[in-house]
């Protein structure tokens, strides 16, 4: 008996505002299931994230039924929702229930309200949206698959019922000979830092009930207690994800009769392989300091040499298997770290043409740039020369005073030095907004307001990111111009990679984040 597990497809994530990227997540999931149809598997677990929008252009739709027609009829794909497949808002039909209806899919979910302690599960049927359990019949036993879809912060609670739940569902359609149960959250002692909210205790009357516990929703692989497994993404979706501990693939699981050491619960034991996707490659040169160098134009050729340094191992990490395609190279995502201390004017540091050098001699797809890490000798020398009296009052930091400070200096060295002053005074009062929980639209028409007032030749609006409109237009999701091209969606990455990026927008209009 041999079972794939994949997860977090997110077909329709246009990262950085490029079709390509769309393009790539299609391919990925195409090449994925081809790896895996190769072991001739009896069924495909997905436990969430098919998609990476709830409202879906027809474009990804149909690339995810080309990829699913790929998959033998008798071959069930076993789907469970994740947070990106929820729907923004209620629908009698999501897209997950169309695909199950029209048999692409099984679509597993638990009915966590009919019954206050426990949850149901309804078995498999002709013509229905959804099913609790599906059954694999073999000559040696039956499999049962349950699923439990995303509940968020909810989770904890729901695991409470589900072990009740699958406890009292065999009791009434009798003991499969092994359980699996697919769902779509991450594990706190597993992924710190990474949206793990579950703990092994949590889980504990779970495994009580369930063999073999799919994952999905952390984009990193993981195993763990001998039952818990986490394939990872086919794709990487942030610089983070694409480093070399970051694995990204699926599993093939082999069933095989359990004997007397098995520790689990049914009459089978697991053994689990982790396999490699194919996908497209990140590059990451090593940081560029640019301490020190007294001009751009030192820094420029500095950066130059910086760059034609790595070509060896640029070359070296297309040409493994993982991200090549059929045998070609691909074009990578290249991520430029700046750090150090600068030693001109910010407003002189041409961001934007290093990141188009490096895109042409590295032939790459996308560059995206990080200038967190840079700070300015400006700033420096004020917090070294700050008057201990004008920040400290009895012994306590005044933290206003020494934001004001700092928003004066970076204030001065921008494109609004002639009215610092001012500047600085309305980053402070939009910090405070922002700290103190104001909406966006309100602090927007505040900087509106005073911008129009100092600069009178300027009539735009300020905007403040928001996430993405679900139910934009493909045209209204092109790249604003020819540069990033980047969406608000792509600003917000997902709740996976929120939290481990390190990475802040820019605000001297150069960087690409």
């Amino acid at each position: 008996m041999n079972i794939a597990h994949l997860a977090d497809i997110h077909l329709g994530h246009r990262q950085y505002g490029l079709k390509q990227r769309e393009d790539d997540m299609a391919n990925s999931f195409v090449a994925t299931l081809k790896l895996i149809l190769k072991q001739d598997p009896d069924a495909i677990l997905l436990p969430g994230d098919l998609f990476h929008s709830r409202d879906l252009r027809p474009k990804i739709l149909e690339d995810a039924e080309k990829g699913l027609e790929l998959v033998p009829d008798d071959v069930p794909v076993l789907v469970s929702r994740g947070n990106h497949d929820e729907n923004l808002t209620p629908r009698d039909v999501t897209w997950l229930n169309y695909l199950h209806r029209r048999e692409h899919i099984v679509l597993l979910e638990a009915d966590l309200d009919s019954t206050p302690e426990t949850a149901d599960f309804t078995p498999y049927g002709d013509r229905t949206d959804k099913a609790g359990f599906y059954d694999i019949e073999t000559e040696s036993g039956t499999i049962r698959v349950f699923g439990l879809q995303w509940r968020g912060a909810q989770t904890d609670t729901a695991l409470e019922k589900i072990a009740d739940g699958i406890e009292s569902n065999n009791e009434e359609y009798g003991e499969p000979d092994y359980t699996i149960l697919l769902s779509h959250f991450g594990i706190e002692d597993e992924v710190p830092s990474l949206g793990g909210n579950i703990t092994h205790t949590e889980l504990r009357e779970v495994r009580d009930v369930v063999d073999y516990l799919a994952l999905g929703h952390i984009h990193k692989r993981y195993d763990s207690a001998g039952w818990i497994y986490n394939p990872g993404s086919p794709e990487a979706h942030s610089t983070r994800e694409a480093r070399d501990d970051w694995n990204h693939g699926y599993y093939s699981i082999e069933l095989t009769p359990a004997g007397d050491t098995y520790d689990g619960p049914g009459a089978f034991k697991h053994s689990v392989e982790h396999h490699q996707a194919r996908r497209r490659p990140y590059f990451s040169p090593p940081a560029f300091d640019v301490t020190p160098y007294d001009s751009f134009g030192e820094l420029r050729d500095a950066f130059h040499d910086h760059i034609d340094e790595q070509n060896d191992s640029l070359d070296a990490e297309l040409r493994e298997e993982e991200f090549t395609k059929g045998g070609e190279l691909r074009q990578p995502m290249v991520d430029l770290q700046f750090e150090g201390t600068l030693q001109f004017d910010r407003g002189d540091l041409a961001i934007e043409e290093l990141a188009e050098w490096t895109e042409e001699a590295y032939d790459a797809l996308y560059v995206q740039t990080n200038t967190s890490r840079i700070t300015s000798a400006d700033i420096e020398e004020l917090l070294s020369e700050i008057d201990d009296d004008e920040v400290f009052v009895d012994g306590r930091l005044r933290t206003e005073a020494l934001e004001q400070r700092v928003f004066e200096t970076i204030a001065s060295e921008s494109q609004y030095s002639d009215h610092a002053e001012e500047v600085a005074s309305l980053l402070g009062d939009a910090h405070r907004m922002a700290k103190s929980g104001e909406g966006a639209d309100d602090i927007a028409d505040v900087v509106t307001e005073l911008r129009r007032e100092l600069f009178s030749n300027s009539t735009e609006s300020v905007s403040i990111d928001v996430p993405e409109d679900p139910f934009a237009s493909e045209d209204q999701q092109e790249p604003a111009n020819g540069v990033s091209g980047e969406t608000s969606d792509d600003r917000n990455s997902t709740e996976e990679s929120r939290s481990e990026t390190g990475e802040v927008p820019s605000t001297d209009g150069g960087d690409r984040q």
